[in-house]
C-alpha cells in the first residue's frame, strides 16, 4: 500500500496511484519515466526540481512512503528531447 505524503496536481496524483507506466510514456526515444528514492521529501523534491530545470518534466510530483521500507519515493516523467 502506498501512502501519499503530499499531492500537487490531479495528473501527478494519478501517476502515483496507478503506478503504471503506459506505453505512451516511453513511446519515443527521449521519453523517460524515473522513479526517485530518497532519504527524505526535501531531497526527492530537490532532485525533481533539478530535472525540471534541465528538461520538460511532469513537474514535482507527489512523494509517498512504502510501509516498512526506508525513505520516500516519487515518479517523474521526463522528455529529454525538449529543454524546459
Amino acid at each position: 500500500m502506498l501512502l501519499p505524503v503530499w499531492r500537487t496536481s490531479p495528473l501527478a496524483a494519478a501517476v502515483v496511484e496507478g503506478m503504471r507506466i503506459d506505453e505512451e510514456h516511453i513511446a519515443e526515444p527521449g521519453l523517460v519515466v524515473l522513479d526517485v528514492t530518497a532519504a527524505d521529501e526535501e531531497t526527492a523534491r530537490a532532485v525533481m526540481d533539478g530535472l525540471q530545470q534541465k528538461w520538460a518534466t511532469s513537474g514535482v510530483t507527489p512523494v509517498w512512503r512504502v510501509p516498512g521500507e526506508a525513505g520516500v519515493r516519487a515518479r517523474v516523467h521526463v522528455d529529454t528531447r525538449r529543454p524546459d
